[in-house]
């Protein structure tokens, strides 16, 4: 069993959008993981931080969880910081069949927020790592990357419809698919990258497309996982 918790800090020193702002504000929040390790794995990025917590009850998880919201209370205020409970949430990753049989893991005040789901980093991540609706996402964006290369395919040449298909489909594809690629949904993200290797080369859309991945030398998303 295993929660992850998630918060923005607010920035009232250093200027936002600035170029020195984000290496500033990593200097000076830099101590923060040091303080909680004990009780958590921490994750920072720019100003987004993460807490993975794992134990092997719920009891247990309750405890890391609150010493670790405690120091976390105790820190921010210190170096005059803002803790925004709006972004902050908490979820509970566990099995399909311990999600029916757990209660919500409250906590001492500090975060009640318990969501069943959660965007971190671009990925939609949900308690019991189903990763149907973050495939489900990311198939209008297939979707209008195969509408470009059809709009193109008739005054642009094939290196340029490549360049489309790396831009807006392989790179959408692509991220994160080490952690959603085996999922049983991917299989629709397959169907489509057929369907804009069809458009790029002008073939039906019944015919096999081993050969056209060959010629083009693109792979499929299920070579791209297991490689």
């Amino acid at each position: 069993m295993k929660s992850f918790c998630r918060w923005e800090t607010i920035k009232n020193v250093v200027p936002q959008e600035s170029i020195l702002g984000p290496l500033l504000f990593v200097i000076y929040a830099n101590d923060l993981p040091r303080s909680i390790n004990r009780f958590a794995s921490p994750v920072t990025y720019a100003d987004d931080t993460s807490v993975l917590a794992s134990a092997n009850g719920l009891k247990e998880l309750q405890t890391k969880i609150d010493s670790t919201l405690y120091y976390i209370s105790d820190w921010f205020p210190f170096n005059r910081l803002t803790l925004n409970m709006e972004k902050t949430n908490m979820v509970k990753f566990c099995t399909n069949h311990s999600l029916n049989s757990q209660q919500q893991c409250p906590t001492d005040n500090y975060l009640n927020n318990e969501v069943t789901n959660m965007r971190f980093l671009g990925l939609d991540l949900y308690n019991n790592m189903n990763w149907k609706n973050h495939v489900a996402k990311i198939l209008p964006k297939l979707s209008r990357a195969c509408y470009a290369v059809r709009a193109m395919y008739c005054f642009s040449s094939l290196n340029t419809l490549k360049m489309i298909y790396f831009a807006y489909f392989h790179s959408v594809i692509n991220y994160g698919i080490i952690f959603w690629g085996n999922c049983s949904d991917s299989n629709k993200t397959f169907l489509a990258q057929k369907k804009i290797v069809r458009i790029m080369t002008g073939y039906r859309p019944k015919i096999s497309c081993k050969l056209l991945f060959q010629s083009l030398g693109l792979f499929t998303i299920t070579s791209q996982h297991i490689q």
